[in-house]
């Protein structure tokens, strides 16, 4: 039987590669890398540095042998003290990855996010970074039951859930299953709008 199962570091490359595919028909992806060769190399390497960073500060599901979805989450600390200067000391999973053509939207995009976290989720919080399902295998629950797996973990640590996503269709996704629209921010030279979302811990529907 079919089930979600907690990542081991063995496969970090399998869940990477099945996260880069089922990412690659998301707005902001084709945005920020419009060929869709070069996205699918960079996501493979964005998100194999992500699940290494969520394997120690997180927790990473996965669904089906081989890999057909995949949920990434980070705890995340309450916002404290501004960063120090120049960034010192917080380099992140997509550091050097991007084309030097994509680094104006890459910061755009991390300025968007940024807000909204001072917004949105400035506590302790469980954070859903990234979660897709190869596009054969949607429709049949998969995120449903991926995102079970994280709110149980979040609930028992009695931490609040939060995201942010840019379709009205994921929003209305996650709206079903206990979020909240919490905000809301122009992608600038886009044309999205990212939407943050939150949930309360132990919140049943």
């Amino acid at each position: 039987m079919v089930d979600v199962v907690k990542l081991t570091r063995v496969r970090v490359e399998e869940a990477a590669d099945a996260l880069a595919r089922g990412m690659l028909d998301e707005p902001s992806g084709r945005w920020l890398v419009p060929d869709p060769t070069e996205l699918l190399i960079v996501f493979r390497q964005l998100y194999a540095n992500l699940i290494r960073l969520a394997l120690d500060e997180g927790r990473v599901d996965v669904w089906g042998d081989p890999f057909v979805g995949v949920a990434v989450w980070l705890r995340r600390p309450a916002l404290r003290d501004p960063a120090p200067p120049d960034g010192a000391g917080t380099r992140g999973p997509s550091d050097g990855i991007f084309p030097a053509l994509a680094q104006d939207r890459v910061e755009r995009y991390a300025a968007v996010i940024q807000q909204l976290r001072e917004r949105v989720r400035p506590d302790e919080h469980a954070y859903l970074d990234t979660i897709a399902v190869l596009p054969a295998h949607r429709g049949q629950g998969i995120a449903s039951r991926l995102l079970e797996a994280g709110h149980a973990w979040s609930d028992e640590a009695g931490l609040p859930c939060a995201l942010e996503t840019e379709t009205e269709r994921n929003v209305e996704f996650y709206r079903r299953r206990g979020y909240e629209v919490r905000a809301e921010a122009p992608l600038p030279g886009s044309g999205l709008r990212i939407t943050s979302l939150r949930r309360s811990p132990g919140r049943r529907l």
